[in-house]
């Protein structure tokens, strides 16, 4: 009798998971995609199904600091604030972000050097002296590269 409960109360905190508010879970069985988890508590298969992520739906951001050189040869030093979400919590957009990087940190690689690299090609095209007006343009090219 002792041994049956205790096995019943490690099956329950086996299957309990707890989803912070602003994340959603992924759940996997046997590595392959099972379902989402929304924030609060929830209940998975023991041993059967795990939580593979927790994908955060809130804003996140990133400060860059680089150099780009402009047509005229002139370096021009760069300071940003990316800001940047999921599209929406929806199943398909939770899918992508979850399997599409391996990791979060090849995931902010990636999103640095298309940055970086948009905003130098962009600049590599123009005067210095063009550069210090166009802000809002190079936010809207680099804007239209990442999308």
């Amino acid at each position: 009798m002792i041994p049956a409960v205790i096995i019943l109360i490690v099956l329950i905190i086996l299957s309990a998971s707890v989803i912070k508010q602003g994340h959603v879970g992924v759940v996997t069985r046997f590595g392959k995609y099972q379902r989402l988890m929304l924030p609060g508590l929830n209940f998975k298969l023991p041993l059967l199904e795990g939580v593979y992520k927790s994908i955060s739906t809130q804003n996140q951001s990133i400060e860059l600091e680089f150099e780009a050189i402009s047509l005229d040869q002139a370096y021009v030093n760069f300071k940003s604030l990316i800001v940047y979400s999921a599209q929406d919590a929806g199943e398909e957009t939770i899918k992508k972000i979850a399997f599409r990087f391996i990791d979060e940190k090849s995931f902010m690689q990636t999103l640095v050097r298309s940055v970086e690299g948009s905003i130098r090609s962009y600049v590599a095209n123009k005067k210095q002296a063009e550069i210090l007006v166009l802000r809002s343009e190079i936010i809207g090219a680099v804007k239209d590269h990442l999308e």
